[in-house]
C-alpha cells in the first residue's frame, strides 16, 4: 500500500476511536436525560435524513477540487457537534435535533471523503488487503475506545464522566486535523454528474444498490437498539464497556481472519456465513432480553459481520472499476450513500411506528429479529456478483 493509504488508515483508526469514546455514549446520555426511545429514534433519523445531502454538497466539492477538502470539512464538524456538547451539557436534549443536524454534517463529508480516498489509494489487488486491515486496526481502537470511556464515567457522578470523555473526543479530532493536512490527492477538476449520482448505472450496480439499501436497514440501527437494551439491563455503563471491548477485539480478529483465508473463489461463501451468523445472532435476543443473549449476540455478531463486510465493500469499489467508470467514483459513492440512508430511514421510520402503536419496549424483540434478515436479504443480491466476486474484474 502507497503512503497515503497507511496514512489513511491512522486517520480511520482514530477517527474509530474517537467515534468508540463518545459515539455509543451520546445516545446513552440523550437516553439518561429523556428515558424517551421516541426522542433517541428521531435524533439519529434527524442524522440520517441530513448524511445524504451532505454527501452530495461534499461530492460537488470534491469533484472541483479533492476527496481531502470533504475529510477535512467532516473531521471539523465533528470537532463542532462535540463543542457544542460540552457547551451544552445537560441542556443537551433542547438542542437534540440541532446536534443531530451537525452530526449528518459531519458523517456526510467524513464518509464521503474515507470512502472516495479509500478507492483512490488502493487497487483491485490490494482492496481486500486494505479493507482488512481497516477492519482489523479499528477493531482494536473500537474495543479500547468504549472500555476507556465506560471506566472514565464509572469514576465520576451525575454528568462530570461524560464531559471529560467528550472533550477527549474533542482533542482527538483536533489532531485529525492536523493530520489531514499531509495528505496529498490530485484535484479531480471536474463537474458533478447527477445522473450517475441518482441513477442505476450498470446491472452490476443496480445489484450493489439493493444489497446496500437492505444492509442500511439493520447497519447503524441496531447498534444503538442493542446499547439501551444492555444498560437498561445492567444498569451500568461499564457492563456496556466490556461487551463492547471483547465484541471489538473478537471482530478485530475476525477481520484478520477473513482477509487471510478468503479468497476470490471463496467471497460467495463469506458472504453466506456472515449473514447467516449476523441473523443467528439476534434469534436469542428475540426470545428473551437478559445478560446471556446480551453476551451471545456480541461475540456472534462480531465474529460473524467481517465475513459479510468486507465482501461487500470491497466489491461496491470492484464494480466501479469492473464498470470503467474510475472517474465517477464520487458519484458512485454518492450514488450508494442515498440508498444505504434510504435503508436507515426506513428502518427508523419503522420502528417509530412500532413504538407509537405499542408503547412497550418488548416490541424492540422483534424489531430486532426484523434486523436480522436484512444482512440475508443483502447477501442474497450480493451474491449475484458472480464475475466481481471471483476477482474477474478486467
Amino acid at each position: 500500500m502507497c503512503r497515503d493509504a497507511k496514512a489513511l488508515l491512522l486517520v480511520s483508526t482514530l477517527f474509530t476511536f474517537a467515534m468508540g469514546l463518545s459515539n455509543i455514549f451520546v445516545n446513552i446520555f440523550f437516553w439518561k436525560q429523556t428515558n424517551n426511545f421516541n426522542v433517541i429514534v428521531l435524533y439519529n433519523f434527524t442524522h440520517y435524513l441530513v448524511i445524504p445531502i451532505t454527501f452530495i454538497i461534499g461530492g460537488i466539492l470534491s469533484k472541483r477540487r479533492n476527496g481531502i477538502w470533504s475529510l477535512r470539512l467532516g473531521l471539523l464538524a465533528y470537532a463542532m457537534f462535540f463543542t457544542l456538547i460540552l457547551f451544552i451539557g445537560s441542556r443537551g436534549v433542547l438542542y437534540i435535533y440541532l446536534l443531530g443536524v451537525i452530526h449528518g454534517i459531519g458523517s456526510g463529508f467524513y464518509w464521503l471523503a474515507f470512502n472516495t480516498l479509500s478507492f483512490d489509494f488502493t487497487e483491485v489487488t490490494n482492496r481486500d488487503t486494505f479493507n482488512g486491515y481497516n477492519g482489523s486496526c479499528s477493531g482494536v481502537a473500537a474495543a479500547a475506545a468504549p472500555m476507556t470511556a465506560a471506566y472514565i464515567i464509572s469514576l465520576f457522578e451525575d454528568n462530570k464522566g461524560y464531559s471529560i470523555v467528550f472533550t477527549m473526543t474533542l482533542a482527538i479530532f483536533v489532531l485529525l486535523v492536523l493530520i489531514s493536512l499531509t495528505l496529498k490527492c490530485k484535484d479531480y477538476g471536474g463537474r458533478l454528474n447527477f445522473r450517475k449520482a441518482f441513477s442505476r448505472n450498470c446491472e452490476e450496480w443496480g445489484i450493489i444498490r439493493w444489497s446496500t439499501a437492505l444492509w442500511g436497514v439493520r447497519d447503524v440501527i441496531i447498534v444503538f437498539v442493542v446499547n439501551i437494551l444492555i444498560i437498561e439491563t445492567t444498569k451500568s455503563e461499564l457492563s456496556l464497556g466490556k461487551l463492547t471491548l471483547m465484541g471489538s477485539l473478537l471482530s478485530s480478529a475476525s477481520y484478520v481472519l477473513v482477509q487471510r483465508i478468503i479468497k476470490p473463489p471463496k467471497r460467495r461463501l463469506s458472504i453466506l456465513i456472515g449473514a447467516l451468523g449476523a441473523f443467528l445472532a439476534v434469534v436469542g435476543l428475540a426470545i428473551r432480553v437478559k445478560y446471556t443473549t446480551l453476551l451471545m449476540y456480541v461475540a456472534m455478531d462480531a465474529f460473524f459481520l467481517p465475513f459479510f463486510l468486507i465482501q461487500l465493500s470491497s466489491s461496491t469499489y470492484n464494480v466501479i472499476n469492473h464498470a470503467h467508470d474510475e472517474n465517477m467514483r464520487i458519484e458512485y459513492m454518492i450514488n450508494k450513500d442515498l440508498v444505504l440512508n434510504g435503508g436507515r430511514i426506513v428502518s427508523s421510520i419503522i420502528l417509530l411506528i412500532l413504538l407509537n402503536m405499542v408503547r412497550n419496549l418488548s416490541v424492540l424483540q422483534v424489531y430486532l429479529l426484523f434486523l436480522g434478515l436484512a444482512p440475508i436479504a443483502s447477501g442474497y443480491f450480493l451474491a449475484k456478483l458472480r464475475k466481481v466476486l471471483s476477482g474477474d474484474c478486467d
